[in-house]
């Protein structure tokens, strides 16, 4: 049905709308409307052509072939020099944005020629390049020069253009004339592109399915309990799976999980498929890594790395370690209590309902927990910035190995995204011996560098569950977790 409008529920406002400057779901949902990315990626990990045609990787270099006649909303050219400025910006340590070392790698240089095509210089090896930037958002040069305007306005060569923004409330796209590069060839000249897309922050999962059961909402991404209602109405969904909490320790020194001896007593003490059950709301099930199936390295990497659950052996743990029993049943070592502030994320019911699981399990072994519960924004400032915390549920939300190692083997958060001021030197070691190998062909060492994460209970992910959007008088689909933005189509009835 062309020409209509439908309305995409969020569940948390997006904040700065800078695509560069936040990772947030919220952000990153809306990005993919207004920006193009490089390549895209398909449901087998494999990248595809974009606004980069092709590409040919040398010894520590790319180089991109950009598609020509690719234009920005404000009619300049996105080119081969724009491309080459987006990954400068990004790579650029001293901009600071949170997409160096996970879009493109931290200290990269790109070049342009005449001949439209991108030279890029890798400062290390970079095996998942090509996947890496499928997810970097290209900033047309009228944004890359004035970064202010990005905050509530758009300037990307994608399908939709941001015409109207409420912070913290709504958010509207016009759709564009004359697009032809989507994925496939896919162009807004399609029958049945809706004309106007208006995304609505709707914080609670029940209200936006009873927004969608009634058509006030037309597409929006739900999981847990709620799923089974829109399951029950015939409601259209799409989607895959995807890793839900993730349970990471904050390992500066004073801190009790700077101990591994602690951390391994402390995931010992939880019944991770029970755990699971209460993540996934029901519907999904305990993971087997960092990355959920399908994923380019195949394989469980958590069994036989993970300690078992034993709450015997978790007192057991903690009694060597020396933390003792005290007043209160807390336990105390060298006179300081054994204390820790779980922060989570209040966006979706499973999350608290994890994290009040997790705290009565470790306050039965002695341990002085605090529950501290924020806003989504709130929690990012704290955990990737300033801020006291203890553990966290997180979700990191990648696409393969690669991307996983800025927030493992960086520097602490004022110079990277290492949250938990990590140090795992296994890991570093496998990490290094696995990057030097092509794409796949390392899979063996990435696996093996995701196991020594759990081995020493860096991070524990928790559940894989559904990552589905349901759609009301709206079809699409959702190719690697994304949902593609020129294949929403508008249905009448």
């Amino acid at each position: 049905m062309s020409g209509a409008s439908l309305t995409v529920g969020i569940g948390a406002a997006p904040g700065n709308l800078d695509p560069q400057r936040s990772v947030n779901g919220p952000n990153l949902l809306l990005g993919i409307f207004a920006y193009d990315t490089p390549v895209t990626l398909l449901d087998s990990g494999r990248p595809a052509p974009q606004v980069v045609t092709s590409w040919k990787p040398g010894k520590r270099s790319y180089s991109l072939t950009v598609r020509p006649g690719v234009t920005c909303s404000d009619g300049s050219p996105m080119d081969a020099k724009t491309v080459a400025d987006n990954i400068n910006y990004v790579a650029d340590p001293k901009h600071g944005s949170p997409m160096a070392g996970v879009a493109v790698p931290s200290g990269a240089t790109a070049k342009s020629d005449a001949a439209g095509v991108v030279h890029v210089s890798l400062p290390s090896d970079a095996p998942f390049f090509m996947q890496n930037l499928a997810e970097l958002p290209l900033v047309c040069q009228a944004g890359l020069r004035n970064r202010k305007m990005l905050a509530g306005a758009s300037s990307g060569s994608g399908p939709y253009v941001l015409s109207k923004a409420v912070p913290g409330d709504n958010f509207t796209y016009t759709l564009r004339k004359g697009y032809t590069w989507g994925p496939n060839g896919a162009s807004t000249s399609a029958v049945g592109m809706p004309e106007k897309l208006t995304f609505k922050v709707v914080t609670s999962p029940t209200t936006t399915a009873n927004l969608l059961l009634n058509g006030q909402l037309n597409i929006s991404q739900i999981s847990g309990s709620d799923t089974t209602r829109l399951k029950s109405a015939g409601v259209f969904s799409a989607g895959s799976q995807f890793i839900g909490q993730e349970l990471a320790f904050n390992e500066s020194r004073g801190e009790a999980g700077s101990d591994v001896a602690v951390r391994r007593a402390l995931i010992a003490d939880l019944d991770l498929t029970d755990l699971a059950k209460v993540d996934s709301g029901g519907g999904g099930k305990r993971a087997n890594g960092l990355i959920a199936d399908p994923k380019i390295c195949a394989g469980d990497t958590m069994t036989g790395s993970v300690p078992n659950f034993d709450p015997n052996q978790a007192k057991a743990m903690l009694d060597q370690a020396g933390w003792v029993a005290g007043p209160g049943g807390i336990r105390h070592k060298d006179g300081a209590a054994l204390s820790i502030s779980l922060i989570f994320a209040n966006e979706e019911p499973t999350t608290a309902a994890t994290a009040e699981y997790i705290a009565t399990q470790w306050k039965k072994l002695g341990v002085d927990v605090k529950l501290n519960e924020q806003s989504f924004d709130q929690t990012s400032a704290v955990v990737f910035g300033k801020g006291a915390w203890g553990a966290t549920l997180i979700g990191l939300g990648v696409s393969n190995p690669a991307t996983l190692v800025p927030f493992f083997s960086s520097p602490s958060p004022t110079a990277g995204n290492n949250f938990g001021h990590f140090a795992n030197a296994q890991y570093d070691d496998l990490v290094r011996k696995a990057a030097s190998q092509d794409g796949t062909a390392g899979c063996p060492d990435w696996n093996a560098a995701e196991s020594a994460l759990f081995k020493d209970a860096d991070i524990t992910p928790i559940s894989t569950k559904p990552l589905l959007y349901w759609g009301k008088k709206a079809k699409f689909q959702v190719i690697a977790h994304v949902l593609i933005p020129t294949s929403i189509r508008a249905l009448a009835g």
